[in-house]
């Protein structure tokens, strides 16, 4: 297998492609069309084949040179968004940080927002999805589970506490009973399927024999159904605080079920080079209380 060509030829054979001129190329790469020249013919020469047909003051690119310009060209095109992005980025940490949905949108927005403004210097970079992908590429992410992940670092973020949530209205009792739930439509998470159940096993209520469900994609969806009356989501607390603390949902306090060990872990490989950052995150994370991110309070 033949040794790669310099890198000086192929930045001056991709620069004259690209431009049509060796002069043009010389002035983009602040040097000669001399030097240009001869690192094309080196290149050529490197090959064993023509790259360029030479016709008057000009050159226009052989079969041969225009297949391999297609073939390197996004390559560089490549190059250059990247030192695009560090300059950019100069001065500034990057974490990638990937989350749940509904979790990012209710809990986690607010305190990156007041993250941000106390750390400049580093840059979140939050991406979402309903379901976890074991694809997904982050540098740290929130997780929900028992906190057991081989080669992760794993702190727990919220208490992760199932419990029934309504919308008040004329004529409805204030506190619902669990033996007539069978009269509401109850809402049901696809990506969350045993929630109730694990729910019901815990207070001696034997959900699979409740027929009126209404199945929805994602948890957010359930909050929204149930603030709208269209029925009974089954919530993490936290996630629905807001809408207790102004009264447009009601919770059914007296079967909450706390999950325990079962929640929100903000985790990274243990590896990661950009521990420092992610402490600091981590940090901020559980330590600030939730008054400092409620509407009106400075963060």
């Amino acid at each position: 297998m033949r040794d790669l060509p310099s890198l000086n030829a192929l930045l001056a054979f991709e620069s004259v492609a690209r431009t049509g001129s060796v002069r043009a190329a010389a002035d983009h790469l602040s040097v000669t069309s001399g030097a240009v020249s001869r690192q094309i013919r080196q290149l050529e020469e490197h090959f064993g084949i023509p790259l360029f047909q030479r016709y008057g003051r000009g050159l226009m690119l052989t079969h041969a040179g225009s297949a391999y310009f297609q073939q390197i060209s996004t390559h560089f095109e490549g190059l250059r968004q990247a030192g695009q992005i560090l300059h950019r980025s100069a001065g500034r940490a990057v974490i990638r940080l990937h989350s749940f949905t509904t979790f990012a949108t209710r809990w986690l927005i607010p305190r990156l927002t007041a993250f941000q403004l106390a750390h400049p210097a580093i840059d979140v970079r939050l991406t979402t999805a309903s379901d976890w992908d074991d694809a997904a590429d982050f540098d740290a992410a929130i997780r929900l589970g028992s906190g057991e992940w081989p080669q992760m670092h794993a702190t727990p973020l919220v208490e992760n506490t199932l419990v029934p949530v309504f919308r008040p209205a004329p004529g409805r009792k204030t506190r619902l009973d669990p033996e007539n739930l069978a009269q509401h439509t109850l809402l049901r998470v696809r990506g969350r399927p045993d929630d109730w159940r694990l729910w019901g096993d815990a207070f001696g209520i034997e959900t699979r024999r409740l027929t009126n469900w209404r199945e929805l994609e994602s948890s957010a969806l359930a909050y929204q159904a149930a603030l709208e009356g269209q029925g009974v989501a089954l919530a993490q607390r936290v996630l629905v605080e807001k809408e207790l603390a102004e009264g447009t949902l009601i919770a059914l306090d007296d079967y909450r079920l706390d999950c325990g060990s079962l929640t929100y872990y903000l985790v990274w490989n243990r590896s990661s080079l950009k521990q420092t950052n992610l402490r600091l995150l981590e940090a901020w994370l559980t330590e600030r209380e939730t008054s400092d991110f409620q509407p009106g309070n400075p963060a």
